[in-house]
Formats: C-alpha cells, sequence, structure tokens
C-alpha cells in the first residue's frame, strides 16, 4: 500500500490531462494512501523563502525531477523530488493542493535525484555547523567514503535592485571510515585521515595534474579511488 503513495503523487503530477476535480478514478485510493503514509513522510508544507532574494534555494535545478528514495528501507521510484540546500530539506508535491511538503529528515536513508546525484543521510557530525538534517552527496563508496555536503546561504546586495539579497552556494568535503568522519580543506588532512605517508600519497594523484585548490572534488576522488582499490 506504501509504494503506492508515491505513485499517485508523481500520477498526478505528470499526468494532468487525466485528472479532473470530483471525476478522477484513482482520487479515493489516492487519498487512502496519503494518509498511511502522512505520519511517515510529511514534516508539514513547505514555506517558499522570501521574494526579496535574488536566486533559488535549491540543489541544481528549482523545479520537480522524477527520482528515487528509500524510506525507513523501502525503495519508491519515479518520485517527484526538490532538494533545499539552504534549509537542507527535501521536497515532493501533494497534488491535490498544489503544495510542496516536506519529507521528514529522519525517516530518509538515502535518495538519488534524476541525474543520478545520490545523497544519503548521517546522523551525526559532531561540530560541523552545517550538518542540519545530515544530508550529503556521496561521492565515492568503499572502504573510505568520499561526501559532500551542499549548502547555501545569503549575502546583501550591493548594487541597486528589487532584491535585497542573494543566494550563493558552497561545498564542504568529507572523508568518513567507518564512524570516523573528518571535513578535509587542507591536502595534509586528508593524507593524515588515510594514514598515507608523502610518498604514497604524491603517487595516489601522480599524472592527474590536479589542484587541490581548485579542483578538490576531483583531487579527492581519485585520492579515496586509490585507496579503496589499492589498501586491502
Amino acid at each position: 500500500m506504501k509504494s503506492l503513495f508515491f505513485y499517485f503523487l508523481a500520477f498526478l503530477i505528470y499526468a494532468p490531462s487525466v485528472y479532473s476535480q470530483g471525476d478522477f478514478a484513482y482520487q479515493q485510493p489516492y487519498r487512502e494512501n496519503i494518509l498511511l503514509d502522512q505520519e511517515i513522510v510529511s514534516g508539514g508544507y513547505y514555506v517558499d523563502p522570501s521574494k526579496n532574494i535574488e536566486g533559488h534555494p535549491y540543489f541544481e535545478y528549482r523545479s520537480f525531477e522524477l527520482g528515487q528514495i528509500t524510506i525507513n528501507g523501502l525503495q519508491y521510484k519515479d518520485v517527484p523530488l526538490l532538494y533545499d540546500i539552504w534549509n537542507d530539506e527535501l521536497l515532493t508535491f501533494q497534488p491535490v493542493y498544489k503544495k510542496k511538503i516536506l519529507i521528514r529528515a529522519d525517516k530518509i536513508d538515502e535518495f538519488q535525484l534524476a541525474n543520478k546525484r545520490h545523497f544519503i543521510r548521517v546522523d551525526e557530525n559532531p561540530g560541523y555547523i552545517h550538518h542540519r538534517n545530515g544530508i550529503y552527496e556521496l561521492l565515492e563508496e568503499g572502504k573510505i567514503n568520499l561526501l559532500a555536503k551542499h549548502f547555501k546561504r545569503t549575502k546583501d546586495k550591493r548594487d541597486v535592485s528589487k532584491f535585497s539579497d542573494v543566494f550563493y552556494e558552497k561545498t564542504d568535503y568529507f572523508l568518513r571510515k567507518g564512524d570516523d568522519i573528518e571535513v578535509i580543506r587542507r591536502k595534509k588532512q586528508a593524507r593524515e585521515f588515510l594514514d598515507m605517508d608523502k610518498k604514497d600519497f604524491r603517487h595516489a594523484i601522480r599524472g592527474e595534474r590536479l589542484s587541490f585548490k581548485s579542483q578538490r572534488e576531483d583531487f579527492l576522488k581519485r585520492l579515496v579511488q586509490y585507496i579503496n582499490q589499492e589498501k586491502p
């Protein structure tokens, strides 16, 4: 029954031509299933940010796209999803009232967007101020995991405009081994976390011509791929 909840959400959004008020064969089953999932899935209606802020609070795209999500160990496919990285909230769509719904973050195991970007939920990251609901992109997986935390902030607009503020995006990268997780802002941190000597560290990225400062994601991906492939 629970899988029908997301099926009807997706159906109602992407097949509007078959829907009319009071004449929709799946309306009653949809209503029954949304009640079953209300407590698990719905964290309430989403409130859009102020229109005085230029840009949008979402990851990459500002419109819903079909993805997949695992909630409490159950996987749902073809789910309309939108990830707000300003508030660290995952959204789906309520078709009856045409509202964005907050999916309770504590119920999320993982999700994948239409562009195949894969996100997981991390319970704790002590001392990290942008952890919030704990949603991180999983860039590499193995003995060592490479995670990215995407987030947006706002800053004042300095020029004359109808906007008072503007969104801007930042990303932090983390190495994770078991329960240990560390934000990586310097090459030395990565080397020490991975317990590599300087020679082995240089060998891992030899020939790649990658700059840690300007190509941090690619640099760390190559490093983690080397560790996951070479170390027992």
